[in-house]
C-alpha cells in the first residue's frame, strides 16, 4: 500500500479517458453520490466548485433521492471506482426513473455500461486499485469535470500538486514527510485517534485521515469540526481525565487561510486542552493552491495510516469484513 501512496502525485499526471461533450454539460444544480474512497471525491468537486461557482452544490452518500431534490431537476454526477457501489447503482436508477441528466466517473462495471447503454457522458479511471488507493486519479477526474463545465484551470493546478508531491517523496521512504507521518503514527499507537478541522478544506482532509486509519490500520478514528466541537464536544475531555490521556490522541489540522477566530479557538484549545490529551498540531506546507494543500495533507494522512497498520500489526489491503458484509447483505 506504501507504494501505491508514493504514486499519488503520478495518478493525478496521468491522461484519462472522458467522452468528447463533458463540455456541454450545464447545470444550476448539481448532485453528487459516491460512497467511502470513491465518494470523498466529490466532496473535492464539491470544495472546488464553492471557490468558483454560486450553483447549488449537494453531495449524498446514501441510496435514494429525495423528492425535494428530484423537484428542482439537479444534474446528477455518479462516481464509483469499481462502478458497482450498491448505493450509487441505486442513485443513478432513481435518476434515470426521474429523467434527470447525468454522467459517471469510474473504472468500470456498471457505471460504465450504464453511461454507454445511455449515451451519457463519463469519464474512465485505471483500474486494478481498492477505491481508497485511487484518490488522485479520482481527484483528476473531478477536476477534468469542473474545468469542462465551469471553464476553470484545476487540471493544471492538481498536475502542479502532483509535481509537488512527487518533490516531497524524491527520496521515498526517506523523504521528510514519510518521516513524519511515522512519527505521527508512533504518537497514535493504540490510542483512539479524534481529529479536528476547522475550514472546508481541512474538514474534508479530517475524514480522509479518518477513513484511512479506519481502513488500513484497522483503528477506530472520528472527526470534529471547529468551532463547532466548542459548543459540545468540549466538555467531554473532562469526563475522565485519566482516560483521556492514556486512551485518545487529539489531532488539529490547521489551514492557513482558517478565520482568525477559528486560529484562536485552536490555540486556546490546545492551552485549555494540554493536560488533558495529547495535541498533534498539523498543518500544510504548501501555501499556493486548495489543491496542492488538499493533496499534501492526504498524502501525509495516508502515509501515517500506513505506518500505524505497522505499528498494530494489521495489513492494510485487508478488507475481509467490509468484503462479507457486502455478502451478507446480498443474502
Amino acid at each position: 500500500m506504501v507504494n501505491v501512496a508514493f504514486q499519488l502525485g503520478d495518478q493525478v499526471n496521468e491522461d484519462l479517458e472522458f467522452s468528447t461533450n463533458i463540455s456541454s454539460i450545464s447545470y444550476d444544480s448539481l448532485l453528487i453520490m459516491g460512497m467511502g474512497g470513491s465518494g470523498v471525491s466529490g466532496d473535492v468537486l464539491s470544495l472546488l466548485s464553492n471557490e468558483v461557482s454560486s450553483k447549488n452544490i449537494i453531495v449524498r452518500k446514501t441510496y435514494s433521492i429525495p423528492e425535494k431534490i428530484l423537484e428542482k431537476r439537479p444534474f446528477c454526477l455518479f462516481i464509483s471506482y469499481s462502478g458497482n457501489t450498491e448505493e450509487t447503482i441505486s442513485g443513478l436508477e432513481e435518476a434515470i426513473k426521474n429523467k434527470l441528466d447525468w454522467a459517471v466517473i469510474s473504472s468500470g462495471g456498471k457505471l460504465i455500461e450504464h453511461a454507454s447503454t445511455h449515451n451519457k457522458e463519463y469519464i474512465k479511471i485505471p483500474q486494478g486499485l481498492q477505491p481508497r488507493a485511487a484518490f488522485g486519479y479520482l481527484t483528476q477526474a473531478v477536476c477534468i469535470f469542473i474545468d469542462k463545465t465551469e471553464g476553470t484551470d484545476y487540471l493544471k493546478d492538481v498536475r502542479n500538486a502532483g509535481d509537488y508531491l512527487n518533490e516531497l517523496l524524491s527520496e521515498k521512504a526517506d523523504s521528510q514527510i514519510f518521516i513524519d507521518a511515522k512519527h505521527i503514527a508512533k504518537e497514535i499507537n493504540k490510542k483512539t485517534c479524534v481529529i479536528y478541522g476547522g475550514t472546508a478544506l481541512t474538514e474534508l482532509v479530517a475524514s480522509r485521515w479518518k477513513t484511512q486509519i479506519n481502513e488500513n490500520a484497522k483503528s477506530k478514528a472520528y472527526v470534529g469540526s471547529m468551532p463547532e466541537v466548542h459548543h459540545n464536544e468540549i466538555l467531554s475531555w473532562d469526563a475522565d481525565l485519566k482516560a483521556s490521556k492514556s486512551d485518545f490522541v487529539l489531532l488539529f489540522l490547521r489551514d492557513n487561510s482558517e478565520h482568525s477566530q477559528i486560529k484562536k479557538r485552536f490555540d486556546l484549545s490546545k492551552k485549555l486542552l494540554n493536560e488533558k490529551v495529547d495535541i498533534l498540531n498539523i498543518e500544510s506546507k504548501a501555501s499556493e493552491t486548495t489543491l496542492s494543500k488538499v493533496m499534501e495533507l492526504v498524502l501525509l494522512g495516508d502515509l501515517v495510516s500506513i505506518a500505524l497498520a505497522e505499528e498494530l500489526n494489521m495489513v492494510p489491503e485487508d478488507i475481509e469484513g467490509i468484503e462479507n458484509l457486502k455478502k451478507l447483505l446480498e443474502d
